[in-house]
């Protein structure tokens, strides 16, 4: 099987087959939802290449189908500070702020991240805040002593099944006749694939793309 190397992007594209993590969506929304209800921050938290971007899209997609709210979905930079502070809050909807890459907040220096956190908590008694960040010790240690209203959800690996469907997805789309079976790779190599990646896509790709160079130019 030789052919173009399908691992080659470590994220998702709008190609891809993604696995969809049923009850990580369903977990978040509810969390979303509470917040969006009665004011509050909701952090989602996981390491680089988990797929939290992934699962905030799917979340976001699920929201969009009500028009009774309103969403502001931000990359955090410094100059998002203003962008939020003169933020118009519609009082007939609820109201979203999605905070992509929080993690960028480490940019400021003290004083500036503490008007950051000070604003969303300020803003938080109104309106649901989604925080995205993949730092151990982030936003939430400032937060706990703050906000009551305050809840984290930890994205963790995928399951064994999952990541193997994600791989075999990427090996379908350039394949001539779809499979079910990881060829080029064995189960063997899998279960290596899968102990080092812990889950973690990206890191799985990575691992991938390598190895499907080695085995596809060995063939040629």
């Amino acid at each position: 099987m030789v052919g173009n190397n399908p691992f080659i992007s470590i994220t998702y594209s709008e190609n891809d087959t993604i696995v969809d993590r049923v009850n990580e969506r369903i977990e978040l929304l509810i969390l979303v939802n509470e917040a969006m209800e009665h004011g509050g921050i909701v952090v989602l938290k996981g390491a680089p290449g988990m797929g939290k971007s992934t699962l905030l899209n799917a979340v976001e997609k699920e929201l969009k189908k009500s028009k009774n709210i309103d969403i502001m979905r931000e990359e955090f930079t410094p100059a998002v500070y203003n962008k939020i502070r003169n933020l118009n809050i519609n009082s007939t909807k609820k109201m979203l702020v999605e905070l992509d890459d929080f993690n960028n907040i480490e940019m400021l220096d003290k004083l500036s991240q503490q008007r950051v956190i000070d604003l969303l908590y300020s803003l938080s008694q109104k309106i649901a805040i989604l925080i995205v960040e993949n730092r151990e010790e982030g936003i939430e240690k400032e937060l706990k002593s703050q906000s009551k209203q305050f809840k984290k959800y930890q994205l963790e690996g995928l399951s064994k099944e999952d990541l193997k469907q994600v791989i075999i997805n990427r090996l379908n789309s350039v394949r001539p006749t779809k499979s079910d079976l990881l060829d080029p790779f064995t189960e063997a190599e899998y279960e290596k694939i899968y102990k080092k990646a812990k889950g973690n896509p990206r890191i799985a790709l990575l691992i991938c793309s390598a190895l499907y160079d080695q085995k596809t130019n060995s063939i040629i």
